[in-house]
């Protein structure tokens, strides 16, 4: 990732200093030095392109592949000549030709800066390969150019894989005694309850092991959703219900325990078309995020905001705000950050299991956060 982002900022630079130098030979007074430096950069250009250890290629906004490096001539198994003048459609089954559109939809027609994402090649002899894609767009005399640099990421995808089917595993066996230890421990409860003469140091653990079961469960419930939302595997249940249904549904539990208030603005009479029970489940998950990351504010703030056609929903704290650096990977698998704003804390699998709920519904999720002054979760919905 560290090479990826060097290889970014370098084209950036190097496409900056393109662009000044290509002004100044239209001037009326042409510098030199200046055209020396332009034959510089495109030097320096073309040797990160040719020596970078990953694949990069340049591609029209038709997908015409129009330069390679000898990284990407290794990664296919194709001569540089058997490339050129082909498309990448040519060298990507077609299951996952979805993939390329969707990117050619994000950059050259959203004009969005850059883009990433995951999908198959076909190599040479026939064996398919993982790729993980990052892509820029660069102007090139008037013309609308895509800068991508691909990483073979088959052996890591297939541990992936592996662990993600172990967790499965282990989640379902781990299941079935925790519940036998949930029954057993509110029986016990139940029969401290009916006696005055029990010791309170007694009475406290029976309460402190009923709070750890929970928490266990949870974990346990997250390991499973987490292999449930992967890989686009998620089953949507979708019925009618209005936003006011929904806060009112998540926020009980904050108002029994009397700790926190939940603040609500904006029309909670609009409708939506979801599946009510997951949405749930990220609104939960967030507000529970702010009671635990602002335990010293007891206002948490949800506002709805009537975006035409889709819905946003934010949730607010006023607690401890989180460190800008942490900030673009809170949502991937097993990213964590504790209280103070630091990695550490929990699995890292709520968020990430919140934006796989959002995702499927075709909404985005997002973050803001000033450090020591809060931190605002919001996601759409179409309505």
């Amino acid at each position: 990732m560290d090479t990826i982002q060097s290889l970014k900022r370098q084209i950036q630079l190097l496409q900056s200093e393109v662009q000044e130098l290509k002004k100044s030979q239209n001037s009326n007074k042409v510098i030199s030095h200046k055209q020396l430096g332009y034959k510089d950069s495109q030097i320096r250009f073309r040797t990160i392109f040719e020596c970078s250890r990953l694949a990069n290629k340049v591609i029209s906004s038709d997908f015409k592949i129009l330069e390679v490096n000898p990284a990407f001539v290794n990664l296919l198994g194709y001569s540089k000549a058997e490339l050129l003048g082909n498309k990448i459609l040519d060298y990507s089954p077609a299951e996952h030709q979805a993939d390329w559109q969707l990117l050619q939809e994000k950059l050259w027609n959203g004009s969005t800066p850059a883009f990433n994402l995951e999908t198959c090649l076909k190599k040479k002899d026939g064996s398919l390969i993982w790729c993980n894609i990052n892509s820029i767009l660069f102007e090139d005399n008037g013309q609308t150019l895509g800068y991508t640099i691909l990483e073979d990421i088959s052996i890591k995808r297939e541990m992936r894989l592996y662990r993600d089917d172990f967790l499965n595993l282990a989640s379902h066996e781990l299941k079935t005694p925790v519940t036998s230890l949930k029954a057993v421990v509110q029986v016990m409860n139940r029969m401290i309850d009916k006696h005055t003469d029990i010791p309170q140091k007694i009475v406290q653990l029976a309460i402190d092991a009923d709070r750890y079961i929970i928490k266990l469960t949870h974990l346990i419930n997250d390991l499973l959703n987490s292999t449930k939302v992967s890989g686009d595997n998620l089953t949507l249940n979708k019925t009618s219900f209005t936003v006011g249904q929904l806060i009112e549904d998540c926020c009980k539990h904050i108002t029994l325990k009397g700790t926190h208030h939940v603040d609500c603005f904006g029309d909670l009479s609009t409708p939506l078309f979801a599946d009510k029970q997951k949405i749930d489940q990220v609104l939960v998950n967030l507000i529970n995020n702010a009671v635990k990351y602002a335990p010293d504010d007891l206002a948490i703030d949800v506002q709805v905001e009537d975006l035409n056609d889709s819905l946003k929903i934010s949730i607010s704290d006023r607690g401890c705000g989180i460190s800008p650096e942490h900030v673009p990977y809170l949502f991937e698998k097993y990213y964590r950050v504790n209280k103070s704003g630091n990695q550490g804390s929990g699995i890292g699998l709520g968020l990430y299991i919140c934006a796989e709920i959002i995702k499927s519904h075709k909404g985005v999720i997002g973050v803001e956060s000033t450090l020591n002054e809060g931190t605002t979760f919001w996601f759409t919905l179409p309505k």
